[in-house]
C-alpha cells in the first residue's frame, strides 16, 4: 500500500512539473479586434524618461479618453540605465515577453540597429521615437516603425534652410557618436553637392571650454554664417553655442530636434533664442496644435506643473493611431498593414508612415523664441 501510494504521489508531482512548464513555455498570441488590451513597453532611460516627460502626457491624455470608449492601454517603463547591453537584453526580453503587444523605444541608434531584428523576428510591432538612421530601415523590415524623421532626412532639410535664406558659408561641429557622425556626414555630403551653399569647415568636437577659443578664431577668419552642431551631450551643446554667441551675436545656429529639450531651453533661454532646428516630426497645423495645448493645459499644469508642447500631441496621435488600428486588425501583419495605410491618421500631427515604416513627411523647422519652441511657417 505504501509503494502504491507513493507511486501515486510521484505521478501526481511529475504531473504537476509538467504542467507547470507548459504553461511557463506557452506563448500567447496578443489579442488583437475590438477587445484588444494593448500593453506597451517603453524602452529607455530613467533620464530619457524625464526628458521626455511631454511624450507620457500626451501618451496618458490619449489612454484616458479612450479608457472611456472602452480601449484599455497601458504601459511600463524599462529602464536600461543608458547603458547599451543592458539596453539590448532588456529590448531581447521585450521582444519575446508576450505579455507586451508593443514596444516603443527611446534608445540611442546604436541600439535601436540591433533590437529591430529582435522585434522583428519575433513580429512584435516597434515604434522607434528617440533617434534613427537610414541604414535601420533600408533593411525593410515588416514590424519596425520610425515615428522621426531620419538623421539624414534632418541633415536634408537644414541644407535647404541655408540655401533658401542666404547663408552660403557653413560649417559643422559634433560629437563622435552613431547618430550625429550621420547627421554630420549627411550635412557635409548634401553640401557638397549644393552650388549655393559652402561647407568651409568641419570638426569632429569640441569637447571642453579649453578648445573653443581656436573654433572661434577659425570661424571668424572663415567668415561663417551658420553652424550645425550636433552633441549626444546637450547640455555641453548649449554651453558650446553660449560661447559662439558671445563671440558672434548674429551666428545662425542649426540644430536636430534633440533641442526640443524644455529643461535646456528653460536653462539657456537666451543663449538658444532664434536658433533654427529640424523637426523629429511634423505638426499638421498651428492651429491644431494650438487647440490641442488649450484644451488640456490648464489640467496638465495643474497635476504635472509643465507646459504641453508639439512632443505630447505627438504622443496623444501615435496612441489614438494604434488603437485605431487595433481595433481593425486580427493579428500583428495586418496590424503593420493597418499602421502604413495611406489614409495615415489625421491628427494634430497627421502621421503616415510609408510602406517601409519611415514616418511619410518632409520635417518642420523650428525656431527658440522667448523660451518656447514656435514652428516657422
Amino acid at each position: 500500500m505504501k509503494k502504491i501510494i507513493g507511486l501515486m504521489l510521484g505521478l501526481v508531482f511529475s504531473m504537476a512539473i509538467f504542467s507547470g512548464c507548459g504553461t511557463s513555455n506557452n506563448i500567447v498570441a496578443p489579442m488583437y479586434g475590438e477587445a484588444a488590451e494593448i500593453k506597451i513597453a517603453v524602452l529607455g532611460s530613467e533620464e530619457q524618461f524625464k526628458v521626455r516627460e511631454n511624450f507620457f502626457v500626451g501618451m496618458d491624455l490619449a489612454i484616458n479618453e479612450l479608457k472611456e470608449e472602452g480601449i484599455k492601454i497601458s504601459y511600463d517603463k524599462i529602464n536600461d540605465d543608458k547603458i547599451i547591453d543592458t539596453g539590448v537584453a532588456l529590448a531581447k526580453d521585450i521582444a519575446n515577453d508576450s505579455t507586451y503587444t508593443l514596444a516603443f523605444t527611446f534608445q540611442v541608434d546604436e541600439v535601436v540597429e540591433i533590437i529591430s531584428e529582435f522585434f522583428n523576428e519575433a513580429k512584435k510591432p516597434l515604434l522607434i521615437l528617440n533617434e534613427n538612421c537610414e541604414h535601420t530601415m533600408e533593411r525593410d523590415y515588416e514590424y519596425i516603425l520610425s515615428g522621426v524623421v531620419s538623421a539624414e532626412d534632418a541633415s536634408r532639410a537644414l541644407v535647404k534652410y541655408c540655401e533658401s535664406h542666404g547663408l552660403k558659408w557653413v560649417a559643422t561641429v559634433h560629437s563622435e557618436t552613431e547618430y550625429e557622425i550621420a547627421t554630420a556626414k549627411e550635412f557635409n555630403n548634401t553640401l557638397n553637392n549644393n552650388k549655393n551653399v559652402q561647407l568651409v569647415y568641419s570638426l569632429t568636437g569640441p569637447y571642453h571650454a579649453g578648445e573653443v577659443n581656436n573654433l572661434l578664431e577659425i570661424l571668424d577668419t572663415l567668415g561663417v554664417q551658420a553652424l550645425y552642431g550636433s552633441f549626444d551631450d546637450l547640455e555641453w551643446a548649449c554651453e558650446l553655442i553660449s560661447y559662439i554667441k558671445n563671440r558672434n551675436k548674429d551666428m545662425v545656429i542649426l540644430g536636430d530636434a534633440r533641442f526640443n529639450n524644455l529643461e535646456m531651453i528653460n536653462k539657456y533661454k537666451d543663449v538658444l533664442e532664434g536658433m533654427i532646428i529640424a523637426g523629429s516630426s511634423g505638426v499638421a497645423s498651428t492651429e491644431k496644435l494650438k487647440e490641442f495645448i488649450d484644451r488640456y493645459k490648464t489640467q496638465v499644469k495643474e497635476e504635472k506643473g509643465i507646459d504641453l508642447n508639439s512632443v505630447a500631441a505627438e504622443a496623444y496621435d501615435f496612441v489614438h493611431m494604434i488603437a485605431q488600428s487595433f481595433k481593425k486588425s486580427g493579428n500583428s501583419h495586418e496590424f503593420m498593414k493597418n499602421m502604413k495605410s495611406n489614409e495615415g491618421y489625421p491628427g494634430i500631427t497627421n502621421i503616415k508612415f510609408d510602406e517601409k515604416g519611415n514616418l511619410d513627411e518632409e520635417p518642420d523647422f523650428w525656431t527658440i523664441r522667448n523660451g518656447q519652441m514656435q514652428k516657422l511657417v
